[in-house]
């Protein structure tokens, strides 16, 4: 079986095996049934994803676990064959580490907690991982034009992943600044393509955008600053860059408690150094001062391409992994250097034996594949050895968050309509109630979110009561108990909230806390906002 092959399976089994409870149950957070019963595709577009509806004209607005979960398994294999295609990885347990860093990441889990998205979100993914692999293995103005391309399709799918396809690119010159085989002109020739591509992708998605906006007659949404793009200014820059950093370490020291988490993170970043400085050392780069200083830039440039939305909006905010996955992509960046050290190994070993026959033995003893059983092998590869069990660490624990986290969202939705229930008991109860009437909810039940501990904050993946706005909790009636109530509109919110009715009403779960007033069903659940409906003293 071929690498890709390998690869591409080993991503599937994997993905089963780390979200199977996620997609053979039905979780919603709060977004998804404001999304499919009440939101629609304008939202969407004027988020500028001008392509993820075309996904929902072939399935439908319907939130399908089993089946969204395959496809984005398949198509997470596939990204995964061409990111070892474009780094030449060979090592089976290398293919495996990629395989699960790739499908079981933190940002999968929080994606898969928005399940109704979650295959435009992944298909952007591919194109993104696509993007960076055409414009550097095709040759010629082809591969800058196709990868432009996909990263336009990317973009238009999820602008998120278009770090993911920088990350790669950089990565990919990082490599090159190790390897001898590349002078400064050529790795200079790439860096070029590779922005030239990436001016090509944004243009041509920019340019779409326009063009969607004009004839939808939409417009950039106020979400996360998307309309304030561009005018964040100097001090804004400036700001940004701080906060890039801040992001980046919040992602791998949550909490800044001592964990497992953070300790195997801690722990990747140190490996990562050592390893570099071995290149360094190993192939003698201290005396190609350049290329040391230009991979030390690249480090440095790590967490703003993580971030780069920081440098688009003051209103962009990651208070989620789903924006993040190209940090999952950094764990990666040890395994490339050691397996391009052991291609290099592998390679001295058959000149080796080309040359001087008599020393092949020897040789082969260099090269070998991993022997965890033997001591005096480990005790010759402890370094490579060691990253690799930490990267397999890594992976298992992505597998434990996951798995706690879905645990945590299934025990939220069970609270949830649990809740609902009661609101529809005492609801029916009450006299002159009609199964069609309009439902006017103020305040609201809202508990602090429990997210799972020692691991990245991933929004949707709760354990408590997570709605908070009236309209959250008629969809969620309307969705889980199959009703058809409908909401009470502002205007008649706050008529009803000036009646002497109103004011004798009482916080859930008292008595006094449901009734019928003008003919329409209230809800009253708590004062949270309930100012804003009371008449406004001038």
């Amino acid at each position: 079986m071929t690498r890709e092959k390998r690869v591409f399976v080993y991503t599937i089994i994997i993905g089963f095996l780390t979200h199977a409870f996620r997609m053979t149950n039905t979780m919603i957070c709060s977004d998804t049934t404001n999304y499919l019963r009440s939101i629609g595709v304008s939202w969407v577009i004027s988020l500028g994803r001008i392509l993820l509806p075309g996904v929902e004209k072939i399935r439908g607005t319907v939130e399908l676990p089993f089946l969204i979960g395959v496809i984005c398994l398949v198509v997470i294999g596939c990204a995964a064959v061409f990111f070892v295609r474009l780094f030449d990885i060979q090592e089976n347990i290398f293919l495996v580490i990629i395989a699960w860093i790739l499908v079981a990441n933190p940002v999968i889990t929080s994606i898969f907690a928005y399940m109704y998205t979650a295959d435009g979100y992944m298909i952007s993914l591919l194109f993104s991982v696509l993007a960076a692999y055409l414009c550097l293995k095709k040759k010629g103005l082809a591969g800058i034009l196709l990868g432009g391309l996909c990263l336009a399709v990317s973009l238009g799918f999820y602008q998120a992943f278009l770090s993911v396809t920088i990350i790669i690119m950089l990565f990919y010159l990082f490599r090159m600044l190790y390897t001898s085989e590349y002078d400064m002109k050529e790795i200079g020739k790439t860096a070029g393509r590779c922005l030239l591509s990436g001016v090509i992708g944004v243009a041509v998605y920019a340019i779409g955008v326009m063009i969607v906006w004009k004839i939808s007659e939409q417009q950039a949404a106020s979400y996360m600053g998307m309309d304030s793009a561009g005018s964040t200014g100097i001090h804004g820059l400036l700001q940004a860059v701080i906060d890039c950093y801040v992001d980046f370490a919040r992602f791998y020291i949550v909490r800044w408690e001592l964990n497992t988490y953070n300790v195997m993170n801690i722990m990747m970043f140190l490996l990562t150094g050592i390893t570099w400085l071995v290149l360094v050392t190993g192939r003698k780069l201290w005396r190609k001062p350049v290329r040391v200083v230009f991979m030390a830039i690249v480090f440095l440039l790590l967490p703003m391409v993580c971030h780069i939305f920081e440098f688009v909006s003051a209103g962009v905010s990651y208070t989620s992994t789903s924006m993040e996955y190209s940090l999952a992509l950094v764990y990666l960046l040890l395994l490339i250097m050691w397996s391009d050290m052991r291609l290099s190994v592998s390679a001295n070993k058959d000149k080796t034996i080309l040359e001087n026959p008599e020393d092949s033995k020897e040789a082969v003893g260099i090269a070998e594949s991993f022997r965890w059983t033997d001591l005096q092998y480990w005790k010759k590869h402890y370094l490579s050895m060691l990253s690799v069990v930490l990267l397999l660490c890594i992976s298992f624990h992505f597998m434990v968050i996951a798995n706690r986290s879905y645990y945590n969202m299934n025990n939220a939705n069970t609270k949830v309509e649990m809740l609902l229930n009661r609101f529809v008991m005492r609801m029916e109860m009450t006299e002159g109630y009609h199964e069609d009437m309009d439902v006017a909810i103020y305040g609201s039940c809202y508990e602090i979110p429990e997210y799972v501990p020692a691991a990245p904050v991933m929004s949707g993946v709760v354990s408590n009561i997570f709605l908070t706005q009236d309209n959250e909790y008629i969809n969620m009636m309307n969705h889980y108990l199959s009703t058809s109530y409908g909401r009470a509109d502002f205007e008649t919110m706050c008529q009803i909230a000036a009646t002497e009715e109103f004011a004798m009403m009482e916080p859930w779960p008292s008595e006094k806390s449901v009734k019928i007033i003008n003919g329409t069903m209230v809800l009253y659940l708590s004062d949270t906002d309930v100012d804003r409906y009371l008449p406004q003293e001038e």
